[in-house]
């Protein structure tokens, strides 16, 4: 158990179903000394955690022992609510876990198409550059925010193999994703083209391909690579979306719906919210602006936007590690007698 508990007194507890009670540390007991103290200058400064400090080496660093870890969680109640701060990288590494999709930057008007869980493509559409699953959009920012489809595209046979009298299975493994099917087609006995009948999601790297064992004993067994979608899209390009069709070799001309991205960000370095200049969330208000009442796009790059910041995914997460990052330490000359007193009043 940790130091912090082990001037606590002791109870009799039953854990679970146990029939005997065992003599533990009653956590459940509460000492005001640290609150009575929390706002007293005197006992208190202030203090920035650097990366890499720990609670137990910045206790060493700060007073000669680790013992004194838990005053920091005494004096901070956001520490104890969130957690000890994490480095820079650490932050950067749960931002792309948190926001891992793409955003899709518009200035035009989103209403009535590009709906939730439709895909979106750019051409062609047998094969498109771009494929992805719309997850939100949002009309505040011009925001679409989408999912790239990481699919197998086609396979390239390299072997046809031979001794094949009829259609082999083809199984895919590894390469962190699921769902890819696929068919042989034969030419005489060996194998001539393995069609994709489903792609699949969420390949990291191309799964390895296992075409099945030929028929005749003096066969040999054929051989294929698969090639993932690429999902390259550009600055100033134009998608496509069919409500309720998720196959884009089917899509009807009459049926689609056009969209011109302007810009393409990682969504998390895509904008959280926008800022006023005493750092107050606003709204930019362009789905009530002249411009869309008028039938045009709306300018981001207009004036309106001049006294107003951009908090993207990232910083909104480094400004509130940040934040954690300032805390309330003891000073060192009243520390020892303070955790003295604390744990003199749990003894009595």
């Amino acid at each position: 158990m940790s130091k912090f508990f082990k001037n606590f007194p002791l109870i009799n507890y039953r854990f679970g179903d146990e029939i005997d009670v065992t003599a533990f540390q009653n956590i459940s007991v509460y000492i005001d000394l640290i609150d009575q103290i929390a706002d007293d200058i005197s006992f208190y400064t202030t203090h920035t955690i650097n990366d890499g400090d720990r609670p137990d080496t910045l206790s060493h660093k700060l007073y000669g022992t680790q013992d004194y870890y838990w005053t920091f969680y005494l004096l901070n109640e956001k520490i104890r609510q969130q957690g000890w701060p994490i480095t820079t990288q650490e932050v950067f590494s749960l931002a792309k876990e948190y926001y891992p999709n793409t955003t899709l930057i518009t200035e035009e008007t989103m209403h009535g198409e590009f709906y939730k869980d439709d895909i979106c493509a750019t051409t062609p559409f047998v094969n498109p550059m771009f494929k992805g699953k719309i997850l939100e959009k949002n009309y505040d920012l011009g925001q679409l925010i989408v999912k790239p489809i990481r699919e197998v595209r086609s396979i390239t046979v390299n072997d046809g193999g031979s001794g094949y009298t009829s259609v082999p299975d083809v199984t895919f493994t590894g390469g962190g994703g699921k769902g890819a099917v696929a068919q042989v087609i034969l030419d005489s006995d060996t194998v001539g083209q393995i069609i994709v009948l489903d792609g699949g999601d969420d390949y990291d790297t191309a799964p390895t391909i296992t075409v099945g064992l030929p028929d005749l004993a003096r066969g040999t067994r054929a051989t294929a690579i698969a090639n993932l979608s690429t999902n390259m899209i550009a600055n100033n390009t134009v998608i496509y979306s069919q409500k309720d069709q998720p196959d884009t070799t089917l899509w009807d001309d009459e049926e689609i719906r056009i969209l011109r991205v302007k810009t393409v960000v990682e969504q998390y370095n895509s904008a959280h919210h926008y800022e006023d200049s005493n750092g107050e969330w606003v709204d930019l208000d362009f789905l009530s602006s002249p411009e869309l009442a008028a039938g045009k796009t709306f300018d981001f790059s207009n004036t309106s936007l001049a006294s107003k910041t951009e908090v993207t995914h990232l910083e909104r997460l480094e400004k509130q590690n940040d934040q954690l990052k300032q805390i309330k330490i003891l000073k060192p000359e009243v520390a020892a007698q303070v955790v003295y007193q604390f744990n003199q009043l749990l003894k009595s």
